[in-house]
């Protein structure tokens, strides 16, 4: 602790030393400054702080009322006790009124310790006191600058539930201001009761218990339903009640959604894991039923194929031997096809070669190729074309062939261009090869596989499709079983123990083809043992001659021949105009510029963006259809480039982007990049020409 410093204002340097021996008997160590002038006094206190201020009253020129103005003006916190000879009891009290801390009389200058000590612990206690209101002040002050500033919502209600205090975050939650809410509740306020309900009710039973609680809450709020975590406290008066109680609610929605997006994460990886634990079992048996499948036909093939060499046959042995390796190559082939063709849609390179294809020549085809096999198991393989009441049945039995099962002056063959369809002939009778050659594995010795064919339409569409439907009178499928029947490398009994041979994968190749066809497959089986129905749509080429069944019924006993009339110039929908055609995979653009010619329009086809700048000038065509994915430039920047060129050298020529590339967010971006119409592939000729009509506008062009 530094020494103390005390400032004497004394004319008389005896009266002055004998106060300086009093201090330091009375054990008071300090530095005492003695000044006996004004001046001096003035000085002093402008110079030097002092612990305490020490002064005579009846000075010369000069009283202690005016030494006692200059110390409150220069020190006014220093205590300023006077020593003095004479002063009267009304004197000392003005002066005391006037700010001296106390006086003493010189003829008792003994007093003057025990009145220095008392003053100086006054001032100690004094400066303590402000310490701490200046520290309680900032303390509050910060504590307010945390509540207002929180964003948890903080209150003081009182015990008839009203807001005696809220902080700003309330506007936050809530829409309403402090001001607004501030000696209220919420019934007083016109709130609902369903809104405060629980809340209130948390308040009164803290106020009845006088135990905090903690609890979670939702609120519908300005920005949507928000979710809270309160916490309630007692505040209590002397006498121990509960006066009032402090809340705090903290917006946890954030947290919320965090914690129901981990949880649906968990959901989802548990799922995820099992259905690669379910997809792992599958492989495996797929792979086992693989091995089973490649191995067994190898066993009879190369089994025979040792025994030719090894010795002499006869002839019977010798053509058995050789059927049965034919028999087991053409299965061996089949299964590495169906392999091949699944890889292939996997990798989105299975593509079609579409002309128009004569649906009833592909059904024959394909029947014919299971008539063996049919019957061989003596199964009764019938080929059915309905329209309307109009039925046509041609039975295949075991001594009957299928071929020519359709004599050439029948009418319904002679009409059976209604049936036409642009597709792949090899694919589509692929489909039909897979649906009766599984129909025939499924049903036993002595049943019956029947093949239909008629024409449908959709509800709500105006085009016509080819329905083909197969049905089997065989093991039927399980309920369970049905969503999966489509789904490569499912089959229902894929033990080691089954009955049937096969990949599981025919079916998956049937569905993908179709759907490339515009079509779609359906199946249904009323159980077990009860065998199953597969049907097949597929669109049909737009004919003029396709007739209502009562006109068909009409002329069907003069129809002996009929010929295909060329459509007209109604059924070139397109006709004069010219369409630029921008693809890199060949297959693709042929398709398109073979489904655009055929409906009448001029066509140029170029496999490249740069190509296809050259052409929009060259050619100078009425619309475009364009790919996106290409080497090089996709379309988007081809587009972008058209767009970029003057209106007469084809800036703002129609286009359609036509690409596999099918989400929102890819059509969303064609358009934005510059093209008018967006169209996924697969594409069917009627989609494709009727996109084209609703750009360029109905009409003939020329």
């Amino acid at each position: 602790m530094s020494q103390l410093m005390f400032l004497l204002l004394e004319d008389s340097l005896l009266d002055s030393e004998l106060i300086r021996a009093t201090l330091t008997e009375g054990g008071i160590t300090c530095e005492l400054m003695h000044v006996t002038t004004a001046d001096e006094f003035t000085v002093a206190l402008k110079q030097k702080k002092f612990d305490m201020i020490l002064s005579d009253y009846s000075l010369p020129g000069f009283d202690g009322i005016a030494a006692l103005e200059i110390a409150q003006q220069y020190s006014p916190n220093t205590p300023f006790i006077f020593v003095t000879a004479t002063m009267g009891e009304e004197v000392a009290i003005d002066t005391l009124k006037l700010g001296a801390t106390d006086y003493v009389l010189k003829q008792r200058l003994g007093r003057i310790v025990p009145s220095v000590m008392r003053a100086l612990r006054e001032v100690e206690e004094h400066d303590a006191r402000k310490k701490a209101e200046n520290d309680l002040h900032e303390r509050e002050q910060e504590f307010k600058a945390l509540v207002e500033n929180s964003t948890d919502v903080i209150a003081r209600i009182d015990g008839q539930l009203r807001y005696v205090y809220i902080n700003p975050a309330i506007k936050g939650a809530t829409g309403i201001p402090v001001s607004v809410l501030t000696g209220k509740n919420a019934a007083e306020l016109g709130f609902p009761r369903q809104i405060y309900a629980e809340w209130e009710e948390r308040l009164r039973q803290v106020f009845a218990s006088g135990i905090g609680c903690f609890f979670e809450f939702d609120f519908m709020s300005p920005n949507g339903m928000r979710y809270y975590q309160a916490r309630v406290e007692p505040e209590f008066s002397v006498t121990g009640e509960v006066r009032s109680l402090l809340t705090i609610a903290r917006d946890v929605t954030d947290y919320k959604n965090v914690e129901q997006a981990l949880r649906r994460n968990e959901t989802e990886l548990r799922e995820q894991k099992e259905e690669l634990e379910k997809l792992n079992s599958i492989k495996d048996e797929f792979l086992a039923v693989l091995s089973h499948e490649l191995r067994s036909p190898l066993n009879a093939i190369l089994g025979w194929s040792k025994i030719l060499r090894s010795r002499k046959l006869d002839s019977v042995t010798f053509e058995r031997a050789l059927e049965t390796i034919e028999r087991n190559a053409k299965l061996q082939t089949q299964l590495i096809e169906d392999l091949l063709d699944v890889s292939r849609i996997i990798r989105g390179k299975l593509t079609l070669h579409p002309q128009p294809t004569n649906l009833v020549l592909v059904i024959e085809a394909a029947i014919d190729t299971m008539r063996l096999a049919a019957q061989a198991k003596s199964i009764s393989l019938q080929f059915q074309i309905l329209e309307d009441e109009i039925l046509n049945t041609f039975k295949a039995s075991n001594n009957t062939s299928l071929n020519g099962y359709l004599p050439t002056n029948n009418p319904i063959q002679a009409n059976n261009f209604k049936f036409r369809v642009l597709g792949d002939s090899s694919r589509l009778q692929q489909i039909i090869w897979n649906l009766v050659s599984n129909a025939i594995k499924f049903t036993p010795t002595g049943g019956e596989v029947q093949v239909l064919l008629q024409l449908a339409k959709q509800e709500g569409e105006s085009r016509h499709f080819a329905k083909i439907t197969v049905k089997d009178t065989g093991m039927g499928i399980k309920s369970d079983f049905i969503p999966y029947v489509f789904e490569s490398f499912r089959q229902a009994d894929g033990s080691t123990t089954r009955r049937f041979g096969g990949l599981g994968l025919g079916l998956a190749i049937v569905r993908h083809l179709a759907e490339l066809h515009g079509g779609k497959i359906d199946v249904s089986s009323a159980g077990e043992g009860k065998g199953a129905t597969f049907t097949l749509q597929i669109p049909l080429i737009p004919s003029p001659e396709t007739k209502t069944s009562s006109t068909l019924g009409q002329n069907l006993t003069s129809i002996t021949t009929t010929e295909i009339v060329e459509p007209s110039s109604q059924d070139k929908p397109l006709l004069g105009i010219k369409i630029l055609v921008v693809d890199d995979d060949d297959d693709s653009r042929n398709f398109l510029t073979f489904a655009l010619t055929d409906s009448g329009a001029k066509t140029n086809s170029v496999e490249s963006a740069e190509l296809a700048i050259d052409a929009v000038q060259r050619f100078q065509p009425n619309l475009i259809v364009s790919d996106i994915g290409m080497p090089q430039e996709d379309g988007y920047s081809l587009i972008k480039r058209i767009r970029q060129l003057p209106k007469y050298l084809g800036g703002n020529i129609p286009a359609i982007a036509l690409t596999a590339y099918a989400g929102d967010t890819d059509r969303q971006k064609a358009i934005s990049a510059g093209f008018q119409t967006h169209l996924a592939k697969p594409v069917m000729p009627d989609e494709l020409i009727g996109a084209v009509i609703e750009l360029v506008g109905q009409g003939v062009w020329e």
